[in-house]
């Protein structure tokens, strides 16, 4: 196996997958990275509070790079800090109503993406990709 050719063909997907994803939000006022967060947060928000640190987790960037797109969404009027009750250094992320208002459409939008990329692709060739990505995250620990 030839693992130039192949990483050339995995960077050009790379950047075509990141091409195709934001053009599911070139008619919003959101970028592609915002309409991600703020799923994230809508997901993951019905069953636990969310922290900036999440964020840092689920992008896996540094807590400044997600401080500045929390402070984007936050002067856009997308999503606010608040302080928890019980310990106010830590500061939840909660989405404002702005953001409730499209949440039905940002959901459908990533749905849509994702039922289009994996389209025509077997049960079977979806296992061994996972298996693919899963080994070359430990081999990038």
């Amino acid at each position: 196996m030839d693992e130039k050719k192949l990483m050339e063909k995995y960077d050009k997907l790379n950047r075509r997958i990141r091409r195709y994803f934001a053009g599911f939000f070139t008619d919003t006022q959101i970028t592609s990275i915002q309409a991600l967060i703020l799923h994230y947060i809508i997901v993951e928000s019905e069953t636990r509070d969310i922290f900036p640190k999440d964020l840092e987790e689920f992008l896996e960037v540094k807590g400044s790079s997600v401080t500045s797109l929390i402070s984007n969404l936050e002067r856009n009027g997308y999503l606010r800090r608040e302080s928890l009750a019980s310990d106010g250094r830590y500061k939840k992320l909660v989405l404002t109503e702005q953001t409730l208002e499209i949440k039905d459409d940002i959901t459908q939008r990533i749905s849509e993406y994702m039922q289009s990329i994996f389209a025509g692709i077997s049960e079977y060739d979806l296992k061994v990709f996972e298996k693919v990505i899963l080994q070359m995250t430990e081999n990038t620990k």
